[in-house]
């Protein structure tokens, strides 16, 4: 039997809240959201409803395998056109290592040329130890290694 955590909708509807709150707080606005696909992309759809953020992006980015070894960066799929010195918030389900953040941080610095003070990043939960802390709110943050199963993974 593996050791996994199964997250319900109930978990996810109040981690989002949590979100929400945490980025109103902030007194933010936001251009966009861009949701990392796949985990991302519900989270983000959720957040750009309690927020009204009605431009919504997916950057299809892949840092890792199944089986959890970590690969080169892949990207996948890219938003076609974010303005230059946008204010965007993205989003993604999980914060484990920080990759997948440190990666997208470069493709919008890079791609995009938005500053990094410009982008907040929210994920639904944040495992302790990320290496990734900068700029970045989390529903939770995890102290255990146990493997997350969100509700869409099934």
């Amino acid at each position: 039997m593996e050791d996994i955590l199964k997250l319900t909708w109930n978990n996810i509807d109040f981690l989002t809240e949590c979100l929400a709150e945490q980025i109103k707080n902030k007194n933010m606005q936001f251009d966009c959201i861009a949701a990392l696909g796949r985990g991302g992309l519900i989270p983000g759809a959720m957040l750009s409803y309690k927020l009204d953020i009605k431009t919504l992006y997916n950057i299809g980015i892949n840092t890792r395998q199944e089986n959890g070894k970590y690969l080169d960066t892949i990207v996948y799929q890219r938003p076609d056109s974010i303005k230059e010195g946008s204010k965007i918030l993205v989003v993604d389900d999980i914060n484990d290592s920080g990759r997948t953040f440190t990666a997208v941080n470069s493709i919008l610095n890079r791609n995009y040329k938005v500053n990094s003070d410009d982008i907040l990043y929210a994920s639904l939960v944040k495992r302790d130890g990320s290496e990734f802390n900068n700029n970045i709110i989390s529903g939770n943050t995890l102290y255990t290694t146990r493997w997350l199963q969100f509700p869409w993974d099934k």
